[in-house]
C-alpha cells in the first residue's frame, strides 16, 4: 500500500545563497524516474546555454527569470511556465532573486 501523499510549498524547500545557484533534486522525494529540480538563483546569477534530450518545463515560483535562446527571449514572473522542446538550447538569468521548478519529460510518440 502506497504511503500517504504529502503537500509541499516548493519555494520553502530551498534558500537563496548570495552569488550562487542552489539546487535540489526532487526526483527521489516525488518518486519519479525523470528529473524534477528546484532551483534558487540569486539576482544576476545565470545558467549558461544548455539543452536536454527531454522536454523541459520551467515554472517560476517566485521572482523574475529571463530565458533566452538564439532566436527568442522570455521574461517570466511568478506563476509563469515555459515548456521547451527537445534539444532546445537556452540560457537562464535571474532578473531578481527567483526560484524555479524545472521538470523534464519524454516527448509523446506521434503515430
Amino acid at each position: 500500500m502506497p504511503g500517504t501523499p504529502q503537500s509541499y510549498h516548493l519555494a520553502d524547500l530551498l534558500d537563496y545563497h548570495e552569488g550562487q545557484i542552489a539546487s535540489r533534486s526532487l526526483k527521489k522525494r516525488f518518486g519519479t524516474k525523470l528529473p524534477v529540480t528546484l532551483l534558487a538563483l540569486a539576482q544576476g546569477e545565470t545558467i549558461s546555454a544548455e539543452e536536454s534530450p527531454l522536454i523541459k518545463i520551467i515554472q517560476v515560483l517566485e521572482g523574475q527569470l529571463e530565458v533566452t535562446s538564439e532566436t527568442d527571449s522570455w521574461l517570466l514572473n511568478a506563476g509563469d511556465c515555459l515548456p521547451l522542446p527537445v534539444n532546445y538550447r537556452h540560457s537562464l538569468k535571474a532578473v531578481t532573486n527567483c526560484k524555479i521548478l524545472q521538470t523534464e519529460n519524454e516527448p509523446t510518440i506521434k503515430e
